[in-house]
C-alpha cells in the first residue's frame, strides 16, 4: 500500500492543502496529487471546504455517505458570498472560456472564493447548434487543462444533462474531475446539495434519464433552462441561473452570472439574500440588483429524500455501472 507518512500526519494533524502547500514548499497542485495517491492506495479520505477557497481532508474508517453534497465552512458565520453560473457547453462553437476568465477576474477583485455551477460543462454527444469539438472525450480533457484555476478559488459543480451523456461511452466525468483538478469539486448529476451553517441550498439541473424529488420550501438555484429568472413560490425560492456562453435560447436572454450574497441568522438559518444579475462580456455589467426575505423550511433533506432516480433500465450498458454508484 502507499504511504506518504508526511501527507497523513499534516491530515492527521488537521493542515489544510493550502498549510501543507506551504509547510513543505510545494504546488497545491502537488498536494493535491499526493492526496490523490493516498486516497487510491485505499484510505478513505473525507473533505471539508472552506468558503476562503481551502480544503482540509480527513481520514475515516469508512465513507460518509454522500453522493451530491458538499459541506462548507464560512469564515463569517453570518455572510456567504458566491458567484453563480451555469451551461458553459465547452465543445460547442458558441463556448466562450473568456467568459469563465472574466468571472475569475470580478472574483479575485472582491475576495469571493466560491464559484457555484448549475451544470452542463461539456456539450456532450448531443448539441444545439455546432460543435467545434465533436468527441466528448476531447470536451471533457479541453476542460480539465484549459478551465481557468486560481489558488483561492473553488468550483462546485452540479452535472448536467450534457455531462450526463458521456456515460454512453463509460466516462464518469464526476469521477474524472475528482481525480484531474483539486479546484472543479463535482457533487451530483443533476443535483447538488451545499450545506450552510444550520441550512442548506439545492443546486438543480434537468436530466431526462432521471425522475427527480420535488424540493418543497427551499433555496433552489437551477441551470438548464438557459436564462436569468426569480421565482417565489409559498415558502420556496427558485434562481434560473443564466448561461455563461452564447448559446443563448432566447431573443431577450444573454450570457449571464449571478452574485449571490446569503444572509444568515443567529440560529445558522438562511434569512435574506442579495441577488445581483449580471450580463457577461470582456467585463461584468449589471442589470439588477435584487433582496429577498426567505421564510424558508429549516427541515434539513438527507440526499435519500430528494436525489434523482434512474429512470431507464439501460444506457448502451452503463446505467448497471451508474446505479451501482449511487448504491441503488
Amino acid at each position: 500500500m502507499f504511504e506518504d507518512v508526511e501527507i497523513i500526519n499534516m491530515i492527521r494533524a488537521e493542515k489544510t492543502i493550502d498549510e501543507m502547500s506551504k509547510e513543505i514548499n510545494v504546488s497545491l497542485d502537488d498536494i493535491y496529487r499526493r492526496i490523490m495517491n493516498i486516497k487510491n492506495s485505499g484510505y478513505t479520505l473525507n473533505k471539508i471546504i472552506y468558503d476562503n477557497g481551502d480544503i482540509r481532508y480527513c481520514l475515516r474508517k469508512s465513507p460518509e455517505d454522500s453522493v451530491c453534497s458538499v459541506k462548507l465552512k464560512l469564515m463569517d458565520r453570518f455572510k456567504f458570498s458566491a458567484m453563480v453560473i451555469s451551461d458553459l457547453h465547452f465543445g460547442n462553437v458558441l463556448d466562450c472560456v473568456d467568459y469563465l476568465k472574466t468571472i475569475y477576474n470580478y472574483c479575485r477583485k472582491y475576495s469571493i472564493h466560491i464559484i457555484i455551477n448549475g451544470g452542463d460543462l461539456i456539450d456532450g454527444d448531443f448539441s444545439k447548434g455546432e460543435q467545434n469539438i465533436s468527441d466528448s472525450t476531447k470536451q471533457l480533457e479541453y476542460v480539465i487543462e484549459n478551465h481557468p484555476t486560481s489558488e483561492n478559488i473553488l468550483n462546485l459543480v452540479c452535472l448536467g444533462n450534457h455531462d450526463y451523456s458521456l456515460f454512453k461511452y463509460g466516462i464518469d466525468i464526476k469521477r474524472a474531475l475528482e481525480n484531474a483538478r483539486y479546484d472543479l469539486i463535482p457533487m451530483g448529476y443533476g443535483l447538488g446539495i451545499l450545506y450552510l451553517e444550520n441550512d442548506q441550498i439545492f443546486i438543480r439541473h434537468s436530466i431526462s434519464e432521471l425522475s427527480f424529488e420535488p424540493i418543497n420550501k427551499k433555496l433552489i438555484l437551477e441551470g438548464h433552462r438557459h436564462k436569468m429568472a426569480f421565482t417565489s413560490e409559498g415558502n420556496g425560492f427558485l434562481v434560473n441561473i443564466p448561461t455563461l456562453s452564447n448559446l443563448v435560447l432566447g431573443k431577450h436572454d444573454y450570457p449571464g452570472a449571478i452574485r449571490m450574497d446569503l444572509f444568515f441568522n443567529n440560529n445558522g438559518y438562511i434569512e435574506s439574500g442579495h441577488f445581483e444579475q449580471f450580463l457577461v462580456s470582456d467585463k461584468l455589467r449589471t442589470v439588477n440588483e435584487s433582496i429577498f426575505k426567505f421564510d424558508l423550511d429549516r427541515t434539513l433533506l438527507s440526499e435519500d429524500m430528494v436525489r434523482p432516480k434512474v429512470r431507464c433500465k439501460q444506457i448502451n450498458g452503463q446505467i448497471d455501472k451508474f446505479n451501482k454508484k449511487w448504491g441503488r
